[in-house]
């Protein structure tokens, strides 16, 4: 008689090695799947029966004999996610509650009316999460004074960069809750204008520190051959880290030398690939880019499993480690697109060509991107009337 799971190790087993596990990581997670259907098999339990409160059972049954390991839930998260996305498991639903429902519908309004990209959203959602979860009353009859009174103690404790942000988001949100009629007044309105000037970007990233960089990068392995990829990205065209994540080996247009970025606010913008970065990218391609899961068609992916898609944050943590091995102050991806600007800057181009290649709605914003002498920005001042 056949167990309950045993149809699906093997399907299991090419999972892990799709994804870069390494052997012995293939073998622990093989026995964690048998475990948990020799103890199906003992229940006469189906794999149909298999949910998250099953698993909660299992899990207290090894700790009450006393077994030293798979005694935690989290030990099983990797075959139940496999048993959830082939069907096996049912998808786990966690009922909403009212606030709940209502950040639901705040994320798909964020996607799909004001046209966000995910990270944007995410950020957006943790703060009206976070706004939500400390209140005890309905959102229908939140008053300006308690969004006044929020901001007040938040201001408080948080830097004026941070407040400023969650101000921001803050009042998306509440715009969202009067559209849709959550609210009855515009409670948007109630936010305070937030004093402090916009914080000058100092930046003095150079051509031989991002050298230093490239330096940095093993190219005899394929971390390094991509993390060499990624920073001449980051240099020579000036993307900002979640745009360098998001981007997909189907973007790149070989022919015309051209690549697809998807930047703010969802838009789609068709760039040059400079010489070197087409250089770096072959190389890494056709070297390094190997082991991808399938269907995976992301530019950069991890070497070490889970393998997939990088995130934005794993773009930033290959700039921070290699400019710690390099000698180079701690920074993050920004501080090359900073740099970008200014080396652009220092060249000769003009603000409204820096704009372009920084792809800046706002001439301010590409000004407060460089490290530069004041006098540089003599082009954009308009002359003193009457003066001579």
């Amino acid at each position: 008689e056949a167990s309950p799971l045993s149809l699906y190790v093997e399907g299991f087993r090419k999972h892990l090695e799709d994804r870069g596990y390494a052997p012995d990581s293939v073998r622990w997670r093989l026995r964690q799947l048998a475990a948990l259907d020799r103890w199906l098999h003992e229940h006469r339990l189906t794999a149909s029966d298999l949910d998250d409160s099953c698993v909660d059972r299992f899990v207290a049954a090894r700790q009450a004999a006393h077994r030293t390991t798979f005694v935690a839930v989290a030990n099983f998260s990797v075959p139940i996610a496999y048993l959830r996305q082939i069907g096996v498991v049912p998808p786990k639903i966690t009922p909403l509650d009212p606030t709940s429902q209502i950040l639901e519908q705040y994320r798909g309004y964020l996607s799909t009316e004001r046209g966000l990209v995910e990270s944007s959203i995410v950020a957006n959602m943790r703060v009206a999460d976070i706004f939500c979860n400390q209140r005890t009353l309905r959102l229908e009859e939140l008053s300006a004074a308690e969004v006044t009174t929020y901001i007040a103690a938040l201001c408080a404790r948080s830097s004026i960069g941070w407040s400023k942000k969650t101000v921001t988001a803050l009042a998306s949100f509440l715009r969202f809750l009067h559209v849709a009629g959550i609210t009855t007044a515009p409670l948007a309105a109630a936010l305070p204008k937030l004093t402090g000037h916009r914080p000058h970007v100092p930046c003095e990233l150079t051509q031989s520190d991002f050298l230093r960089l490239l330096d940095g990068c093993e190219c005899a392995s394929d971390v390094g051959l991509r993390d060499r990829a990624i920073l001449t990205v980051l240099w020579r065209m000036g993307l900002r880290r979640g745009e360098v994540a998001g981007l997909r080996v189907d973007d790149i247009n070989w022919r015309r030398g051209e690549i697809t970025v998807r930047g703010k606010g969802n838009r789609h913008e068709v760039l040059p690939i400079p010489t070197d970065v087409g250089e770096a990218l072959v190389h890494y391609l056709h070297e390094a880019h190997r082991r991808v899961p399938a269907g995976c068609r992301a530019l950069f992916v991890h070497v070490r499993a889970p393998e997939g898609a990088m995130s934005p944050t794993g773009v930033g943590d290959v700039v921070a480690r290699v400019a710690d091995r390099v000698g180079l102050p701690p920074m993050g991806a920004h501080l090359l697109r900073h740099g970008t600007a200014t080396q652009l800057a220092r060249v000769g181009a003009s603000w409204l060509e820096i704009a372009q290649v920084m792809r800046h709605r706002s001439l301010a914003v590409t000004v407060s991107y460089t490290t530069i002498d004041p006098a540089w920005t003599s082009e954009l001042a308009r002359p003193w009337p009457g003066a001579r």
